[in-house]
Formats: structure tokens, sequence, C-alpha cells
């Protein structure tokens, strides 16, 4: 299977998480942009050694971001106003969609979404 991790999956995967350590083994990728909020999230909770391990462990992971999905993911971001979702999630979860990968992610926002993998 392919994934689109987003910092949720991240974090939960850096933290340990047994329910997402399978996720490690699977076709899967993620954004820049979701290894910046790991890594702000890592520094604030742990350390900076912490964040940077993370950093480059998945560092592997990212793709570029497509030009063509800026848009589509405001247009998606704008349909979906009332969800609150991040710029970095409507980037994460439009590029998934698009590139035919599921986005893995706890967030219970995306719960009704087609293509998402949620896990609590």
């Amino acid at each position: 299977m392919k994934y689109f991790l987003d910092t949720y999956a991240l974090i939960e995967i850096a933290e340990g998480s047994p329910k997402y350590q399978k996720y490690l083994e699977s076709d899967a990728i993620t954004l820049k942009d979701n290894l910046a909020e790991l890594f702000y999230f890592l520094l604030k909770k742990y350390d900076e050694k912490t964040a940077n391990f993370f950093l480059d462990k998945f560092a592997k992971l990212v793709v570029e971001l497509p030009m063509a999905i800026i848009a589509k993911a405001m247009v998606f971001r704008h349909k979906h106003a009332k969800a609150k979702f991040s710029y970095i999630d409507c980037f994460g979860y439009v590029y998934a969609v698009e590139s035919k990968r599921f986005f893995l992610t706890g967030d219970r926002a995306f719960k009704s979404m087609e293509n998402v993998e949620l896990v609590r």
C-alpha cells in the first residue's frame, strides 16, 4: 500500500506508537512542511538532538510539492473551511489523493474523507 504520512502520523512513529510502526515499511512519503512541524513538536517536547535524529530519519520520505497541488489544496481548504484544516494538511491530503495514496493520520477531522486511513 502507498501512504502519505501527515505530521500526526510522523509524531506517532517517532514516539514509538505500535499502531504506526508498520507504516514505516510501506511505500510512504511526506512533505518538508510536515517534517518542519515534526521537528518543532519534538524540539518542544524533547530536545534538539531528538528533533534532528528524526529529521534525518524521515528525510528520505520527502517529496517535492508540485505547483499544481497548491491551487487544488487551497480550493479544498476553502470548500472545507468549517473543518479548519491547516495549509500543510491540505497540501498533504490533496497530494495523497492526486498520487493515489492513502492519507495516514490520526486527525479525526479527516474521518469522513475518502483516501484516509485514520489510526488512533
